[in-house]
């Protein structure tokens, strides 16, 4: 049952990487979502509503508590692994992604990896693996020569740039990681970053569809002539978006990122701007999505890391 007064003295300020942060069933507290197999209830452990999820009173003899699971979904193959819809998997210990009716979703456990400091701050920024340690750190110049090696405790607060200046009236400055790479090389991935722009001015997960290039375009997208990459090219003609068997109300003509000749250089994108699309459904449902768009893309060597993809030293900003 619920409380007649809510204490929510242990209310936590955030979750774990992937999990939700969500009001519980009494609609009191902030807890951190259950996830597929944990235990739940309608209180206090409530199934993560963003993985539709649901709490399974089936198995249970006293009906007081249940256990999460996936709402029928498709599921996603990765690696030659089936996964069911829901379902949460680290492919890296770089990643961890999940699974959301036949479509992956990662988020980087690396975050600092997403962002190049700030130039004034650390000259010719790098990143360089620690022995031990998965993730790499932010290496840069001194004026004794010395590479400095920056603390990720203070990494965010002391030399991350400044986003968007935010409301003033509201007090809010708000805040915003650069996008993470396309979750796919080709065909409709996910990328994702942490905000605050929101009514709370609390720092959340945000997600939006991706597509670097089409899978079944590669032909159109070589070089010729004896060129090594070709760095971008548009869609012939305009088409709609598809997702989760729904597609785009309208039609677009993408910019896609080509592809090189040797194995040694690839193309990825260097400007995006993110974009709301309003998906149609032959079952009359409808919803919104954000999608990437492209700008412009570059081509490179840093090919074999693919989180570097989009926090290359040099490189210009995502745009929002």
């Amino acid at each position: 049952l619920c409380p007649r007064v809510c204490d929510c003295q242990s209310e936590p300020r955030s979750c774990q990487v992937g999990v939700s942060l969500v009001t519980d069933g009494c609609n009191c507290c902030k807890v951190c979502a259950r996830q597929v197999g944990d235990e739940c209830n309608d209180q206090e452990k409530v199934c993560d509503p963003h993985r539709n999820l649901f709490c399974d009173y089936s198995g249970s003899r006293s009906g007081d508590l249940g256990v999460c699971r996936a709402q029928n979904g498709r599921p996603c193959m990765h690696d030659g692994t089936r996964i069911s819809s829901g379902s949460m998997f680290q492919p890296s210990c770089k990643l961890r992604c999940w699974c959301m009716d036949g479509a992956e979703g990662c988020m980087p456990l690396c975050a600092h990896e997403t962002q190049v400091p700030l130039a004034h701050l650390c000259p010719n920024a790098r990143l360089q693996p620690v022995q031990g340690e998965c993730c790499s750190r932010w290496v840069c110049d001194s004026p004794s020569g010395v590479p400095i090696s920056l603390p990720l405790e203070r990494f965010w607060s002391d030399y991350v740039s400044d986003t968007e200046a935010g409301d003033r009236r509201s007090g809010c400055r708000q805040q915003a990681s650069m996008w993470s790479h396309c979750t796919k090389t080709c065909g409709l991935g996910v990328s994702t970053r942490v905000s605050n722009a929101n009514t709370e001015c609390k720092l959340k997960r945000e997600v939006r569809l991706c597509e670097v290039r089409p899978c079944h375009q590669a032909q159109s997208l070589t070089p010729k002539y004896g060129k090594r990459c070709m760095k971008q090219k548009r869609a012939p003609h305009k088409e709609h978006i598809v997702y989760s068997g729904c597609r785009s109300v309208r039609t677009y003509k993408p910019r896609y990122c080509g592809l090189c000749k040797a194995d040694d250089r690839c193309c990825t994108p260097k400007t995006t701007r993110t974009s709301t699309v309003r998906f149609e459904c032959e079952d009359g449902r409808a919803f919104y999505k954000r999608v990437m768009v492209i700008k412009s893309c570059r081509c490179h060597r840093y090919c074999s890391d693919v989180m570097a993809w989009n926090s290359l030293p040099g490189s210009s900003r995502l745009r929002h």
